[in-house]
């Protein structure tokens, strides 16, 4: 195991502790949380060292998501996309149906049991 996949598995398991459904990608590198109904997704990864994480939505023309910073991962968790980030467009959160949808076929990602 890389110092990579080491950091990642260990902040996988603090978000677990605080009690979120965590997935890891098959190379262990980055990976995402979501609550247990899977309503919304974030997701992280290392970025020169440090844990970063991100805000996914569904948006016409705007992206698909935003850096996250907080406190805590509850407070993580329940942020919404900045006006900046959207502009006027609609968005909706991404949900764990839509995020496995879009990325398990390459990134074959596994819940942290």
């Amino acid at each position: 195991m890389n110092y990579r996949q080491k950091m990642i598995q260990e902040r996988a398991q603090e978000i677990k502790e605080a009690g979120f459904r965590v997935f890891l990608s098959k190379d262990g590198e980055y990976g995402f949380f979501t609550d247990a109904e899977g309503s919304r997704v974030v997701s992280f990864g290392l970025d020169l060292g440090v844990t970063r994480f991100s805000g996914n939505y569904i948006s016409e023309g705007n992206g698909s998501g935003w850096r996250m910073e907080g406190d805590t991962y509850s407070a993580m968790f329940k942020q919404n996309p900045p006006s900046w980030a959207v502009g006027n467009t609609p968005t909706k959160l991404k949900t764990l149906k839509q995020y496995l949808k879009d990325y398990q076929r390459s990134s074959l990602f596994k819940q942290v049991i």
